[in-house]
């Protein structure tokens, strides 16, 4: 069983926003959320979607894990990014290469989570 601290993940958010140099208003405008309703998934005192923190670590430029456990995983973003899917696999599993079984299970999901967030439904399209 896994346990979400949302305040621990709250203190990496905050961590990572002072390390990069932006107020809560400025992530909160980014995000296209109320600098209160922030400050408040910041703080702990309202639990975040996986989705609310994918969001915030793109914003932040800094790695889902970053956020969700503390770790600090070191990316270039200055290099092109190639967005072949076959590129993605390779990424996803050097990532994984190492991890245990739970934690790639933990991948799998949020890769899963993240991917069905961008699929339209085809009746909308």
């Amino acid at each position: 069983m896994m346990i979400v601290s949302y305040k621990t993940i709250g203190q990496n958010i905050r961590a990572a926003r002072k390390e990069a140099g932006l107020t809560q208003e400025q992530i909160a405008e980014k995000l296209k959320m109320s600098q209160l309703h922030f400050g408040r998934l910041e703080r702990g005192e309202r639990p975040a979607s996986l989705e609310q923190i994918a969001q915030i670590a793109q914003v932040l430029r800094v790695s889902l894990p970053t956020l969700l456990n503390g770790c600090v995983v070191e990316e270039d973003f200055s290099a092109k990014p190639d967005d072949s899917a076959q590129a993605l696999g390779k990424a996803v599993a050097k990532m994984a290469s190492g991890c245990s079984p739970k934690a790639r299970k933990l991948m799998r999901t949020l890769c899963q989570a993240v991917a069905a967030s961008e699929k339209l439904p085809e009746n909308n399209v």
